[in-house]
C-alpha cells in the first residue's frame, strides 16, 4: 500500500489503493512531466491482474537540468524542488544519488468521479481527518541508461524478478538489479553478466514471450517454470525461510505455491540440491559466460597470496636467520629482500616463480650482506651493560 514513506507525516489512510483507471490516468498525466527532465523515463510494466495500485513508480536517468552550474558531469538527479513542482507534489522524501526520492501528490475533490470511482474516493476521504488524500508517486533515479535499462528489466511485472532470483538463488547463483553473479563467500562473487538478454539465454527464458507481456499471473509463472533449470521440488509455501517474505509480496508467494502444488500433483518429495549437483551448475555457468578462466586465476591467485602469507612474515625471516628475539635484524632483513625484489609485491612474485626456498635463500643472502650476525651481538652486549649500569644505579640510589 503507498502511504509508507511517508508514515511519520501521514497517516497510511491518507494514501487509498488507486482502481486501475485512476492509476493509468495518473502515470500518463505524470509521464510527460517528468520526461522533460530526464532523457530516460519509464514506468514498468505492472503485474498481471492487479485490481488495485498502491503507487506508481517511475524509473529515470540522464537529468536534462543539473543542480547548479558548479555540479560535475557525474550528477543525476533533476533539481529536486523542480521536480517536486513539476508533478505538484505537496510533500517529499528526497534521496540524493542513484536511489529513490517519493512525492505525496494531493488528489483533486472528485478527480475520481470522471473513472467511475467516485463513491470510492468519498469513501477513502471520510478514513481521513482533514478528508485529503494522496497518491504516492516514486522517482527511482538510475546512474545511467544501463542502470535504467536492468532496473525496468528487473521490477517489472511485479515480482517477477524476485521469483526469477529465487530460481536463480536454487542453481547456486545471485540474480538482482546488477545482474547475474556466482557467490563464493567468503570472496567477493564473481560476475557472469549485466546483460539480461543473455542471462535470459543461458537460464532457458524467453525474451520474446517478457516483451509481449503476460495477461495472467499463471502465465508468468509458467514462463518462469519453462527453464530447464526449474525442479518444482525445491519450493514450500510455509516453514523456515519462507515467513521472511514480506506480506505485500502476494505474487511472490502465489509462485511458491503454484510450483508446491505442481509437485505436490508429481507425488514427489520435497528435496534440496546437493553440494555436487550445485557445483556442476556452477561450472556450467562459469563455461556459458567464459567466466572459468578467470574464476580458476582468481583461486590460484588467492591460494598463493594465502602461502606467501604463511612464509613471508617476522616469525618465518627470524628462524631462518636465526634471530632469536632480535627483531630489529629481522626488519632490517625483509627490508633489504623488498628492495632487491621491487616492493612487497615483488617478493609474492619472487614466491610465485621460487616458492619457499626461493625467499629462505635471499633472506640468507641478505643477512650475510648486512653482517647481521656481529651487528646482534654487538647489540646485545651493549644492551646488558645498559642493562647492568642501570640496576648498578638503581642500586647505588637505594643505598642512599
Amino acid at each position: 500500500m503507498g502511504g509508507n514513506a511517508f508514515a511519520a507525516l501521514l497517516s497510511t489512510e491518507a494514501f487509498p489503493r488507486m482502481p486501475p483507471a485512476v492509476y493509468y490516468a495518473l502515470k500518463n498525466r505524470l509521464l510527460p512531466q517528468i520526461s522533460r527532465l530526464y532523457k530516460h523515463v519509464a514506468v514498468p510494466f505492472e503485474a498481471p491482474e492487479k485490481t488495485t495500485y498502491g503507487d506508481v513508480d517511475f524509473i529515470v536517468a540522464g537529468p536534462l537540468t543539473i543542480m547548479n552550474t558548479q555540479e560535475t558531469v557525474d550528477q543525476v538527479n533533476a533539481p529536486h524542488k523542480i521536480v517536486q513542482a513539476a508533478i505538484g507534489a505537496q510533500y517529499a522524501n528526497l534521496m540524493d544519488g542513484n536511489r529513490t526520492s517519493n512525492f505525496a501528490v494531493p488528489v483533486d475533490v472528485g478527480e475520481w468521479t470522471m473513472f467511475g470511482h467516485g463513491a470510492e474516493e468519498e469513501e477513502a476521504r471520510r478514513l481521513v481527518e482533514d478528508g485529503i488524500i494522496y497518491y504516492q508517486v516514486d522517482i527511482n533515479v538510475c546512474t545511467d541508461k544501463e542502470e535504467f535499462e536492468r532496473t525496468i528489466f528487473y521490477q517489472a511485472y511485479g515480482d517477477l524478478g524476485m521469483i526469477m532470483g529465487l530460481l536463480a538463488r536454487n542453481i547456486g547463483l545471485a540474480l538482482g538489479e546488477k545482474g547475474l553473479k556466482l557467490p563464493d563467500p567468503p570472496n567477493p562473487p564473481i560476475e557472469l553478466s549485466q546483460s539480461f538478454d543473455e542471462i535470459l539465454r543461458f537460464m532457458g527464458w524467453s525474451m520474446d514471450t517478457w516483451k509481449a507481456g503476460f495477461s495472467t499471473k499463471k502465465a508468468v509463472f509458467e514462463w518462469v517454470g519453462s527453464t530447464k533449470f526449474f525442479d518444482p521440488r525445491m519450493f514450500r509455501s510455509h516453514g523456515e525461510g519462507f515467513r521472511k517474505v514480506k506480506a505485500d509480496r502476494k505474487m511472490y508467494a502465489e509462485f511458491v505455491q503454484w510450483a508446491e502444488e505442481k509437485n505436490t500433483g508429481a507425488g514427489e518429495k520435497r528435496r534440496k540440491r546437493t553440494e555436487e549437483e550445485l557445483q556442476e551448475l556452477r561450472n556450467l555457468a562459469l563455461v556459458h559466460f567464459n567466466k572459468k578462466i578467470i574464476f580458476n586465476a582468481l583461486a590460484q591467485e588467492r591460494e598463493q597470496r594465502a602461502g606467501f602469507r604463511q612464509v613471508w612474515n617476522g616469525s618465518r625471516v627470524r628462524d631462518w636467520a636465526e634471530l632469536g628475539n632480535h627483531w630489529k635484524g629481522v626488519k632490517l632483513i625483509m627490508d633489504a629482500v623488498r628492495k632487491r625484489l621491487g616492493g612487497e609485491e615483488g617478493v609474492a612474485k619472487f614466491y610465485g616463480k621460487d616458492g619457499e626456498d626461493g625467499i629462505r635463500r635471499v633472506v640468507l643472502e641478505e643477512k650475510k650482506c648486512l653482517s647481521l650476525a656481529s651487528d646482534i651481538r654487538d647489540e646485545a652486549s651493549v644492551a646488558t651493560s645498559t642493562e647492568d649500569g642501570l640496576a648498578r644505579g638503581i642500586t647505588n640510589l637505594a643505598v642512599v
